[in-house]
C-alpha cells in the first residue's frame, strides 16, 4: 500500500498544480475577452477558447477530485 500512496500522492500534486495553472489560464482569457470587449472588437474566437478551457478544467478538477478520493481509501480503507 506505502508504494501506491506515496505514487497517488504524487499524481495529486501534480494534478493540483495543473488546476492551479489552468485557473490562472481561464483569469488570463477572461481579462483578454473584457480588453477585446473595451475596445469594441469581436469576441467571438476569444469566447469559444474560454470555453474550450473551461471544459478542459473541467476534466483537470475532475481527475483532481479522483484522485483525492483515492488518497481517502487508501489512508482510510474499509
Amino acid at each position: 500500500m506505502g508504494i501506491l500512496l506515496t505514487e497517488t500522492l504524487g499524481l495529486l500534486s501534480s494534478a493540483r498544480e495543473i488546476v492551479a495553472e489552468g485557473e490562472k489560464y481561464l483569469f488570463e482569457q477572461m481579462a483578454i475577452i473584457e480588453g477585446l470587449e473595451r475596445e469594441g472588437s469581436d469576441t467571438t474566437d476569444a469566447l469559444d477558447y474560454l470555453e474550450t478551457l473551461e471544459g478542459m478544467q473541467a476534466n483537470y478538477v475532475s481527475h483532481m477530485e479522483k484522485l483525492e478520493r483515492q488518497v481517502l481509501l487508501l489512508v482510510r480503507p474499509g
